[in-house]
Parts: structure tokens; sequence; C-alpha cells
């Protein structure tokens, strides 16, 4: 079983969100592809917020039987990031960590590695 991440979770829940309006133009494809995503959100969470996966799995479920249900976006994905606060605050310091103490000269090289 992988590692729980909520921002993980978030993002999947955005990328389903996405599909789904472009299944509203006629990509009707893109409906399952948002399913396969809100599932994804449900598998990041699972490990370690199971409580979380099924508050999700509840939302998809209904999306399933009613493909017109309207899928609370924007409270699933604050419900989801201030139930796993401590676990994105812990990435963030984890990413400040890493830059800490950086001159700028590191930053560039930085950054110029990454774009490559």
């Amino acid at each position: 079983m992988r590692e729980s991440c909520v921002l993980c979770a978030c993002k999947h829940i955005a990328q389903a969100r996405v599909l789904l309006l472009e299944s509203l133009k006629g990509y009707e494809e893109h409906y399952l592809f948002a399913l396969g995503h809100l599932s994804e959100a449900e598998d990041e969470l699972v490990k370690d917020h199971a409580e979380l996966a099924n508050y999700l799995r509840d939302f998809r479920k209904q999306l399933e039987e009613d493909p017109e249900y309207v899928y609370p976006f924007t409270d699933a994905i604050l419900h989801v990031a201030h139930q796993g606060e401590a676990e994105v605050e812990a990435h963030i310091s984890d990413i400040e960590a890493e830059f800490e103490g950086k001159t700028p000269e590191e930053l560039r090289a930085w950054w110029t590695t990454i774009q490559r």
C-alpha cells in the first residue's frame, strides 16, 4: 500500500474537475477519466486517512450512479486539505529546508537544472 499524500489527493480531485468540465464540452470519455482521478485521490489517502478516502468515495459513487450529480469539488479539496494540514505543512517545511541558506547563484543553478 502506498504512502498517503494529501497534496496528491487534492491534485487528483482538481484534475477530475477539469476532466468533468471537458466531458460537458463533448469529450464524453473524459467522464471516465475523471472517475479514475477521483479513485486515485481515494488511493492517495487510504493508508493514513481512511475516513477521508471514504468521504471521497461516497461522492465518487454518487457521480458514478448519476453523471449529472454536482460533485462538491471545492468542499472536497478544502476538507481533505484541512484534515491533512500537518502533512501538507511538513511537505512545505521540507521544501523550505531544501532551499534555506542557498545563494542566488545556487538557486539559479538549480532552476537551470530542472529546466532541461
